[in-house]
């Protein structure tokens, strides 16, 4: 494999005039070239010697890159080693503020974390490692730990781990437990298990007792998910998942999530203070690539059902035919293993407000990456595993990137969504957003740049519910120029300059009536100064932003700006780099004139090889004009050490 980066060089040559030589030939069809980086891969590489060059065109002349030279071994010949790289690091934050009450309060912390990536022949392996001081055993877990390897037909994983099995089940979100993938030609098998939720307990004061509850928890959730898949991903293949999320009831006492309530004539009544749920997702998805014409087509349709409360227990056949009215052949709780059917299923029986589908084209051509998307979710689906997906809507995404090299870039999306595809509430809400954005970068020229953003959301009433339904209409508009240059005329001092302006309204109405009218205007310079006699870079950032609240009867006008200059200078030969910096920001409106005051003196060295320390302090103050209690200053010690292997 040969691998390439020309960003050194990237401003100044024609990357349409690239060419690859390897062995004696040209394969500049065969290798992919994406600026800074040129790749090229021989599937089955000839023993011997193999010498490589890469040739362009700089300012009309042909330039070449030095002859690489390798000795590729015969293939019996092969010698295994164990190849490894990673890193280890620490980093700490200690704060000491004035006021414990202050705005923004953060506790100090210390963490280390450290990723470990070897191979031997066949067998690659991987682990990282997470410790954080903020860390405790009654939240939310904060630590990560992850243990892994990849053989031939095998991936398996064991720890902190997110597995993807498509959009709308199993989708990124973490689980600490065990992942495995059994993979052969056309088909493969992914089973995973593992804790998504840790059980935490809370000890309610008795001035804040609520109803007689004192105490209230967090149960600890499990998942379980497999996929089966069949054909390969590089032509066509279809996927079947199904993933279950339950909370387990014995993980926490039940003290800690209900309580009995006796009404006024003696009768008692259970209140539940947290209810354990449990979700189940069953789902298709396929994909069809077609590599020769840069398309993608792909689909996926899923069902769920979601119990909102398993601790009364599962229905007994009796219950569920008094319940339904129909004569049901099976006994629910000798299946509540697998799942508790009782009178809190949203919803009771699969039907089609369960179902979530979607359906998406992505296609590159003509130097356009252009995607579409359509979806549908029902108002009854549910995916504990899945990212996010707004209940009972259709949406619908464009996008489009269109780039001509690194010199122009245009991109542009649409999205449209609309809620209450069932019809059951007293409105409907249709939101469009849409943006535009480009760059323009010539080489030694100025470079511009451009974006537009849109957003629209409006309801409608549904008069077969309800016609006392008030109309809502919000709108928001943002438009941004900036122009910069790479001023490299200027002597001793070549100067990296950038300004920006961006301006900005959004209103929103009800029936007619203005609820909110806001305007913004924003102003942004950044220059960046690298002087070649002395190793001193300096930086300087100036915002000024101004806000109106155009239906405010005071504080109409509002204002924030923030000033920032910086310095580094480098020692011997970049292995000692102090540095320091500035930063006030001043700000007014409905909050008071306040201020606040950064100063930062900090040091990265690099003492050994592949180790880097970087350790600051820094003295914070903010000051409110209008109301001094608030007024705090804070003193910051930042440490970070790095070891790469």
């Amino acid at each position: 494999m040969l691998v390439v980066s020309f960003f050194a060089l990237s401003e100044e040559i024609d990357p349409a005039s690239i060419e690859v030589w390897v062995g004696g030939k040209n394969v500049t069809s065969l290798a992919q070239i994406s600026s800074p980086l040129i790749v090229y891969k021989e599937e089955n590489p000839q023993s011997g010697n193999k010498k490589a060059v890469i040739r362009a065109k700089k300012e009309g002349k042909t330039i070449h890159s030095p002859i690489w030279s390798t000795e590729i071994l015969p293939s019996g010949k092969a010698l295994n080693k164990f190849t490894y790289q990673g890193t280890v690091n620490f980093a700490s934050n200690y704060y000491n503020y004035s006021d414990n009450d202050a705005i923004g309060y953060t506790k100090s912390d210390a963490a280390t974390w450290a990723d470990f990536y070897g191979s031997y022949g066949i067998f690659s392996l991987q682990a990282n490692l997470y410790c954080s001081s903020l860390e405790h055993s009654n939240s939310q877990p904060v630590n990560r730990y992850t243990l892994g390897f990849n053989i031939p037909h095998l991936d398996f994983f064991a720890g902190d781990y997110a597995p993807t099995f498509s959009q709308l089940t199993l989708n990124g979100k973490n689980q600490r437990g065990i992942y495995s993938r059994l993979y052969y030609k056309s088909l493969s098998l992914s089973v995973t298990h593992g804790q998504t939720v840790r059980k935490t307990k809370n000890e309610l004061d008795l001035d804040s007792e609520v109803e007689g509850m004192q105490k209230s928890g967090t149960f600890k959730q499990e998942a379980f998910g497999t996929r089966l898949q069949i054909g390969n991903e590089e032509s066509f293949f279809i996927g079947f998942n199904l993933t279950r999320h339950n909370d387990v009831i014995s993980s926490l006492d039940s003290t800690y999530y209900q309580y009995t309530k006796a009404d006024s004539i003696g009768n008692k009544s259970i209140i539940y203070t947290t209810k354990a749920q449990e979700n189940a997702v069953l789902g298709m998805d396929a994909r069809l690539n077609i590599p020769a014409q840069k398309v993608v087509l792909g689909a996926e349709i899923a069902t769920s059902l979601l119990n909102t409360n398993t601790i009364p227990g599962a229905l007994s056949r009796e219950e569920l035919e008094d319940y339904t009215g129909e004569d049901i052949p099976v006994n629910p709780q000798d299946f509540s293993d697998l799942f508790v059917f009782n009178k809190n299923m949203i919803p009771f029986l699969p039907c089609r407000e369960s179902i979530a589908w979607l359906i998406y084209y992505r296609n590159y051509f003509r130097n356009n990456m252009f995607n579409i998307q359509y979806s549908e979710t029902g108002s009854a689906f549910n995916a504990f595993g899945a990212s996010y997906q707004i209940p009972d809507s259709r949406v619908i995404s464009i996008t489009d990137n269109f780039n001509v090299s690194r010199y122009f870039i245009l991109s542009g999306g649409l999205s449209l969504i609309e809620d209450n595809l069932s019809g059951h509430k007293s409105e409907t809400n249709n939101t469009t957003s849409w943006y535009l954005q480009s760059i323009l970068r010539l080489t030694k020229l100025p470079y511009f740049k451009l974006a537009y953003y849109n957003n629209l959301s409006k309801n409608e009433e549904n008069k077969d519910i309800s016609s006392t339904v008030q109309k809502t209409e919000n709108k928001s508009q943002n438009l941004i120029f900036g122009i910069g240059y790479n001023i490299t005329q200027i002597p001793y001092v070549p100067t990296q300059l950038d300004i920006s302006y961006q301006t900005g309204a959004d209103n929103s109405t009800k029936s007619n009536v203005d609820l909110t009218d806001h305007e913004n205007n924003n102003f942004c310079l950044t220059m960046l100064n690298r002087f070649q006699m002395i190793p001193l870079t300096l930086q300087f950032t100036m915002s000024l932003n101004n806000n109106k609240d155009l239906l405010a009867i005071t504080n109409k006008k509002g204002k924030n700006n923030n000033f920032f200059m910086g310095a580094s200078y480098s020692l011997w030969e970049d292995k000692i780099k102090p540095y320091t910096n500035y930063r006030i920001v001043s700000a007014s409106g409905a909050q008071g004139d306040r201020n606040y005051q950064y100063y930062i003196l900090g040091v990265e060295a690099y003492p050994l090889k592949s180790l880097s320390i970087n350790t600051n302090i820094a003295i914070t103050d903010y000051h409110n004009n209008d109301n001094n209690t608030s007024d705090y200053s804070n003193f910051i010690w930042r440490v970070l050490l790095s070891q790469r292997f």
